[in-house]
């Protein structure tokens, strides 16, 4: 049964859903592209993996922050930018300067702290002796990843470890005489993805 704050992560994916008017099936990785439309009205086309939800649920959280922040898909709050070139956009709205701008409203402390919580989260994911090796590295390789743009993906990929956890069965459920480090893995993992969702409230 799905609760806690993967709960609040699926209804938040589920909610953005009728903004995406164009889903493509892609056979690796994936993408989230905002059509900015006049009136402020953004639709979006989503490039996933079909079949594979925690990479849907990635690319979906990426809509949801953009509605959240309308900040080119920038996953925290931040002070308007100086110099922040408008928009240029093409035939279907889809913005050719997006990387300016995000540069320009990026946060160089909130990449920091989101940053120092995708490592807390592999300190936590190494300590895992419950997970077997190939989980242990498509965990780090993915909070690598954020690692490299935490401004765009630091929400994206702990939403998306936060459902492998649960397709792989954990937390481990009933009596134990030690805490599994897993289920410490999960706790952890939960409380910074609750904390990102109740931000974009």
């Amino acid at each position: 049964m799905i609760n806690g704050p993967l709960k609040l992560v699926i209804n938040e994916v589920l909610a953005v859903t009728p903004l995406v008017i164009d889903w493509i099936n892609v056979q690796t990785s994936g993408s989230a592209v905002c059509r900015y439309k006049p009136d402020n009205v953004r639709q979006y086309e989503v490039r996933y993996q079909f079949g594979n939800i925690g990479n849907l649920v990635h690319e979906l959280t990426h809509v949801a922050v953009n509605e959240s922040y309308n900040l080119d898909f920038i996953n925290y709050p931040n002070r308007p930018s100086i110099d922040l070139p408008d928009r240029e956009l093409d035939i279907l709205g889809r913005c050719k300067n997006e990387d300016l701008r995000q540069t320009k409203q990026m946060s160089q402390s909130m990449n920091a702290a989101k940053s120092d919580i995708l490592m807390r989260i592999k300190g936590w994911t190494d300590a895992s002796t419950e997970l077997s090796s190939a989980k242990k590295s498509d965990i780090s390789n993915k909070l690598i990843y954020g690692m490299i743009n935490p401004h765009k993906e630091a929400d994206t990929v702990l939403n998306q470890i936060l459902v492998w956890l649960f397709e792989w069965g954990f937390p481990v459920t009933g009596q134990y005489i030690n805490k599994p480090v897993v289920n410490a893995l999960y706790e952890a993992l939960s409380t910074v993805v609750k904390a990102a969702h109740l931000e974009k409230k």
